[in-house]
């Protein structure tokens, strides 16, 4: 089911979240369906929703105005990536059709990246050298005229970053990594002045939630800087401040437990924020602090001096979760700031984008 509640001045809940629809389908009525993200369009109109369940990845796309829910592209198994700026496109890993009303490029299925349309479901291919089950992410500049994305031939091969123009011309690849710790490039996230990417790197291994490594480049690839440890595995995309100077992150405060490198439950974590050009990094949200596992879900404000975050333990998959909001100055002079509490917990939410 997706709720809302009014947004209040932090970006928190500033009510309790009241029903909209239920996104249909049968999803949610099995324990292995879950939110894997939720994302609003640059225009407002369109609202993607990327469920996971047993096989695959869909996307559900809730109309803002017409308040009803469908599945773009249709007839398709794959995951929302990011939305294109400006308008209501985003980027979309196609993986698997179903059936024979799944779209076609040519008569066949040989898709790369693609870029769907919320409105319509109606997509255009783009050749990115690699089948999309080789995509790892795909991500647009904020003028919309360029994508950095990266593939990979396999697990334990490593990973290719390339950078091309939106229309899939002047393609270029930027650097490889082995095989190994940190070696899968993804997450990635351009600064708000289009002038540096951040991204993580993933640990190339079976076990699914090492630590990665957060980085950043500048827009040609180059400049390569490691920053700090991240959290690794669990999807959480490091987000720039509107100044474009600071970056927050997820951070795993639990490294030396090795139950969390294969449960998603054992995990613990809190926000971490770096400047980028000093390299200097602070925490905050730790679970001494908010009192339950996990802080996600850093939300900057618009002067780039605060941010909003989600604290909560891991989600009972049947009654969902409590995600509760927090607010941090992260301009304060300290290794970790104080948070403060600005909702109490709500329950039944997942809290997810």
């Amino acid at each position: 089911m997706l709720a809302r509640a009014a947004k209040g001045p932090y970006g928190e809940p500033s009510e309790t979240p009241q029903p909209l629809a239920p996104l249909g389908n049968g999803f949610g009525q099995y324990e292995t369906d879950s939110v894997g993200s939720i994302q609003l369009s640059p225009d407002g109109q369109y609202l993607a929703i990327d469920g996971v369940r047993e096989g695959g990845e869909q996307v559900w796309i809730y109309d803002t105005q017409r308040m009803t829910v469908s599945l773009q592209p249709p007839a398709v198994m794959g995951n929302f990536l990011h939305w294109l700026p400006g308008g209501h496109s985003f980027l979309y890993r196609p993986m698997f059709p179903m059936g024979p009303n799944a779209p076609m490029d040519g008569g066949g299925w040989n898709p790369g990246l693609w870029i769907v349309d919320a409105a319509t479901g109606a997509h255009k291919n783009i050749d990115i050298g690699a089948p999309s089950a080789s995509l790892i992410d795909a991500a647009a500049s904020p003028d919309g005229s360029r994508i950095v994305y990266s593939t990979t031939p396999g697990l334990g091969m490593g990973s290719d970053t390339f950078l091309m123009r939106s229309d899939g011309s002047n393609r270029v690849h930027l650097f490889s990594t082995d095989g190994g710790a940190q070696s899968v490039v993804g997450l990635f996230a351009w600064s708000p002045d289009g002038k540096r990417i951040a991204y993580e790197r993933i640990s190339d291994s079976s076990t699914p939630f090492l630590p990665s490594g957060l980085w950043v480049m500048d827009s040609q690839g180059g400049g390569q800087q490691r920053l700090a440890d991240a959290d690794g595995g669990h999807g959480y995309a490091p987000v720039w401040s509107p100044d474009s100077h600071k970056i927050a992150f997820v951070v795993r405060t639990n490294v030396s437990d090795q139950r969390a490198d294969v449960q998603e439950e054992a995990l613990q974590s809190a926000i971490g924020v770096v400047d980028v050009d000093s390299g200097h990094s602070r925490l905050v949200g730790l679970p001494a602090q908010t009192g339950v596992q996990m802080s996600i879900n850093p939300l900057w404000m618009s002067d780039s001096s605060s941010i909003t975050f989600t604290a909560m333990n891991p989600a009972n998959k049947v009654v969902g979760g409590t995600p509760r909001y927090w607010s941090a100055d992260v301009l304060q002079d300290q290794s970790s700031p104080q948070p403060v509490p600005l909702t109490p917990a709500i329950s039944h939410v997942v809290a997810e984008g």
